[in-house]
């Protein structure tokens, strides 16, 4: 009898459990404990027991890498962590997610680097920027492109 009791009781609550993630038109992998869910074309993230902990409000999110997640927001984009604070005002044209510790911004056509409290730490200058990857970032400026390190300095040997 007991062991029944808990076989329904296991049941119901996965029943309950389910009906949660059948409220969005697409729930995504879990990402640093939470999952980014869309509803009616609006984004935010839930967590493994399927409550909202970020609202759906965005119009485009991604998924967390190193605490934050890249989202967008009447066109414009920034970062927020997993309470859904906002760490950067939505303002660039550009975003891409934190590796080592920082992430490629751009805004009116220029590029840099920002870290993850949302202080510019490599101004946006550059034609292009990627990621830094082994300590170093190849950037473009004025048709040449080369590696610099979290300095900002001109990385001589560059990566192969």
């Amino acid at each position: 009898m007991r062991k029944m009791f808990f076989t329904i009781m296991i049941f119901w609550a996965s029943l309950s459990f389910a009906q949660n993630f059948k409220k969005y038109d697409y729930v995504g992998d879990y990402s640093e404990r939470l999952a980014r869910v869309q509803l009616n074309h609006k984004w935010g993230f839930i967590d493994r027991m399927g409550n909202e902990v970020i609202p759906l409000r965005y119009n485009v999110a991604y998924n967390f890498h190193e605490g934050l997640a890249e989202v967008q927001l009447s066109y414009k984009w920034g970062f927020i962590d997993r309470t859904g604070k906002e760490v950067t005002p939505l303002k660039y044209d550009y975003v891409w997610r934190f590796k080592e510790g920082l992430a490629v911004v751009g805004l009116n056509g220029k590029y840099g680097f920002i870290n993850k409290k949302g202080k510019t730490v490599i101004p946006l200058k550059y034609d292009h920027a990627e990621s830094f990857s082994e300590g170093q970032a190849l950037v473009r400026l004025d048709g040449r492109e080369f590696y610099i390190d979290k300095n900002e300095n001109e990385v001589k040997d560059e990566k192969k």
